[in-house]
């Protein structure tokens, strides 16, 4: 449904292997030469993170965004000003500034942080997938099929824009991995407004995607907070 595709290109595959072990290396020896104690909790951290934007840069996802129809310019360049700052904000504050770290063992929220953002990235790569599987240019007569089997895709059956829900979960986690009730205050008073506001953004688009199925999409399947039911 966008540009998203899994054909082999090989160009940019050596550059995604060639720049995926440079970050790996690299934020191996950041944590190693910033931190004191045990560096486990943040190198997983940055392995996970880097690791899952490879995937998502091989097979032409945009970042923090839905692939799914064309991302909002506006509203793509203000989210990228806050998350990465946002990233940035809560490693700093983990290993230099420890303004509005969680008054408890980093190892506690830690683990769960990496619980949380895993959780996030196998809902990204999932949906990813899923995607991929929905063929993005369908032949004269195979819309309808197509839009059949994106809506019946498990996370679409959740909701309208999973790959948004798991933005919010990937910054949650990633608050929680390192240790920030600040992260965590971001997260919620600035990055989910700017997701909700994307998320309004392309609703709009999609409802205009789905010719056949989109009526009924629409009533039965919330856009962003998650409604478990089972499939028809």
């Amino acid at each position: 449904m966008g540009e998203i595709g899994l054909r082999f290109r090989f160009g940019r595959l050596v550059w995604t292997v060639l720049v995926t072990f440079y970050f790996l290396v690299f934020f191996r020896n950041f944590f190693a030469d910033a931190l004191s104690g045990s560096t486990l909790l943040p190198v997983l951290f940055a392995y996970v993170f880097v690791l899952w934007l490879s995937v998502e840069y091989y097979v032409g996802s945009p970042f923090f965004q839905s692939g799914v129809v064309e991302a909002s310019a506006l509203w793509r360049g203000v989210f990228a000003f806050f998350v990465y700052p946002f990233l940035g904000y809560v490693a700093a504050d983990y290993i230099w500034w420890h303004w509005t770290q969680i008054p408890l063992p980093g190892a506690v929220f830690g683990v769960l942080g990496l619980a949380v953002f895993g959780l996030g990235v196998y809902i990204r790569l999932s949906t990813l997938l899923g995607l991929v599987a929905v063929e993005s240019q369908p032949k004269p007569g195979q819309r309808a099929f197509l839009e059949k089997k994106f809506v019946a895709l498990r996370f679409q059956q959740m909701c309208r824009h999973p790959r948004y829900l798991a933005v919010l979960v990937l910054m949650v986690g990633a608050a929680l991995a390192f240790n920030s009730w600040g992260g965590l205050v971001l997260a919620g008073v600035i990055g989910l407004p700017l997701v909700l506001l994307q998320v309004r953004h392309e609703d709009k688009m999609l409802k205009g995607l789905l010719k056949t199925e989109g009526k009924r999409y629409f009533e039965q399947v919330p856009a962003f907070w998650p409604r478990f039911r089972r499939s028809d």
